[in-house]
């Protein structure tokens, strides 16, 4: 953005079209004018054309509730008039950061108090790549014209750039060299070497072809986890060298360009690079999610259980620039009576059990960073109201305390479950919702996005064979139809547990059909385990009492959700109304028999 920033100011990106309205108007008037433009405010002004405030459809929305206001009153009595405003000959980046901050998506543009048009978020995105290109485009042009020989390769030493003054130094076209290794012309280029140990050279003698005597820098490009990726030199004449000084200096600002350049777009997409497929709608979210990663506003992220929501709630957290944690709480895993205590903390001896000198609670671990509410829809509605009002004011209280904590915590929020029925039920607050779901982004269930099976697949196959250690050779090809027929009720999820199991059950690094569940063999039909019999069983049950109830009821227990699990495809929320249990019961039964995902 600084580049940018040297190109445009807001009167220039500016939208000049906005609705105006004069003070003796009605509510009403001002409703009709924004439903015709299209428009989510009107801009209320005197007859000098001077910003008296802003009315919006929030406003109209707040009006509604209040039955004793007629739309027929005068639109002045409810406008805002703490309006945050911006010079029209303020820079963008200034703009960007007034909106950030203040938490608004629009503001007004003044000059000399009178309003001139207002500026948006899309409107600094839009012109901030179109700007990008004519910079991109400026400094090709730029190393064009340099006198000196400027060549670039890649970190296998493929020549990527190669400009006019290279070409008229050593006779080469750059059609003829782009692509190609870099030994292919020139087998004693210093750059080679710099490719190898990664160092860099400045003003040294060479003598890339026989005959053609240079002195030539050399410069490692690293991206921001520290890997080559990229060898720039710079090469002029001996008998030009009284000129060198000044051109290497404008060669460093160009390099430095570059790697900003570079190191912008690899943080881009390195923050989202967990997140793998060519569905529509996932790409659509992991647009959206990298649009609104930088801002404050709360997300609500949809999807059933197992599609992924965590890891776009961390793939936000790690794009927004927080300094703070990324700390998430399950909101139907802990149980109702201490939920609050964990998520707000509590002061010692707050109540009974309660630690000495009390606890932290999740909201100020993630100052100023990203708190993940993970299923809110369980959330109970005592909580819910805490929630709402932290949320307000930004202000924390401890179980047990009067003392306020102010914290800068980014919500992220997600649910498996319907918010608008839960509302309707009144097991959700509506109010509560529209502050979660300021932006709201939906991930679709695998089997609405077949085609990324097999690359989903193999990240796992990767990811899974390198955690366990496990050299993978061959995958039976047949496996890949019998994935994508199945119905993945537990989504991403089930999946991956499913190539867990195939990789710690191959023998040799060969993944086989066998080691496929019998469910996804036989077409999705979930088949019982037949309990083994023989001696070994023999002398197990002679080793214990048979006839111990208590070890009697846990076993027919464990096996009973195992099962379900495996009916529903991992769905905790459908395993639970199955077994007739709270979804807090059923996370305490399964951390009780191991059956809980670390």
């Amino acid at each position: 953005m600084v580049i940018a920033e040297l190109f445009y100011n807001v009167k220039e990106i500016m939208n000049k079209k906005f609705i105006k309205i004069k003070a003796n108007e009605s509510i009403n008037d001002a409703l009709n004018k924004m439903i015709e433009a299209n428009k989510d405010e009107v801009l209320l002004v005197d007859q000098a054309g001077i910003l008296i405030g802003v009315f919006t459809k929030k406003d109209i929305a707040k009006i509604k509730k209040n039955k004793n206001v007629s739309f027929e009153e005068k639109v002045i009595k409810y406008v805002n008039r703490n309006v945050v405003t911006i010079d029209m000959n303020a820079s963008a980046r200034a703009a960007r950061n007034l909106m950030i901050e203040n938490g608004i998506g629009r503001l007004p543009v003044i000059e000399n108090n009178v309003i001139r048009g207002i500026i948006t978020s899309n409107n600094i995105r839009d012109t901030f790549y179109l700007k990008l290109d004519e910079m991109f485009d400026l400094q090709n042009n730029i190393i064009d014209n340099l006198h000196e020989a400027v060549c670039i390769c890649s970190d296998v030493g493929i020549v990527n750039y190669w400009n006019k003054s290279a070409e008229q130094l050593y006779g080469v076209k750059a059609e003829k060299i782009i692509g190609k290794h870099i030994d292919y012309y020139f087998p004693n280029a210093l750059i080679i070497k710099t490719l190898k140990d990664g160092k860099r050279r400045d003003n040294i003698e060479n003598e890339p072809v026989r005959g053609k005597f240079v002195i030539l820098s050399t410069v490692p490009i690293y991206n921001g986890a520290g890997k080559l990726v990229a060898v720039v030199s710079t090469d002029r004449d001996v008998t030009e060298v009284t000129r060198l000084a000044n051109q290497l200096e404008t060669e460093r600002k160009k390099v430095k360009l570059l790697e900003l350049a570079y190191k912008r777009e690899i943080a881009a997409n390195y923050n989202f690079s967990s997140v793998v497929g060519k569905n529509k709608k996932i790409i659509e979210a992991i647009a959206m999610s990298q649009k609104v990663a930088q801002s404050s506003a709360s997300i609500l992220i949809t999807g059933e259980s197992g599609t992924g929501k965590e890891v776009f709630a961390k793939a936000i957290h790690e794009a927004s620039g927080r300094t703070g944690n990324f700390v998430a709480v399950n909101c139907s895993a802990i149980p109702e009576q201490l939920i609050e205590s964990e998520v707000f903390g509590y002061v010692e001896g707050a109540f009974t059990g309660a630690i000495r000198r009390g606890k932290i609670g999740k909201f100020e671990l993630a100052n100023n960073g990203t708190l993940f509410l993970d299923e809110i829809g369980d959330m109970p509605l005592e909580m819910q109201v805490k929630f709402l009002r932290v949320l307000q004011d930004g202000i924390v209280y401890r179980l047990g305390s009067e003392k306020g904590v102010i914290t800068d915590t980014r919500i992220i929020a997600a649910t498996n479950r319907n918010l608008n029925d839960l509302i309707k039920e009144k097991k959700f607050r509506d109010d509560l919702y529209y502050r979660f779901a300021v932006v709201q982004i939906e991930l679709p269930p695998l089997r609405e996005r077949k085609e990324d099976i097999k690359e989903l697949a193999d990240l796992f196959i990767n990811q899974i064979a390198k955690k366990e250690n496990i050299d993978i050779n061959s995958i039976d090809e047949r496996i890949y139809p019998l994935l994508f027929k199945c119905k993945w009720e537990g989504n991403i999820r089930e999946l991956k547990n499913v190539i867990q199991r195939m990789i710690v059950l191959s023998n040799e690094g060969e993944i086989t059909l066998d080691t496929l569940p019998e469910y996804i063999l036989n077409n999705g039909e979930v088949k019982k385990e037949v309990p083994l019999e023989g001696k070994d069983n023999e002398v197990l049950e002679q080793d214990q009492n048979k006839y111990d109830l208590v070890k009697i009821l846990q076993r027919v227990e464990k096996s009973t959700i195992v099962e379900v699990l495996l009916s529903v495809g991992g769905n905790k929320q459908k395993a639970a109304k199955i077994l007739n249990l709270k979804r807090s019961t059923l996370y305490y039964k399964l951390n009780q028999y191991g059956l809980l995902e670390k």
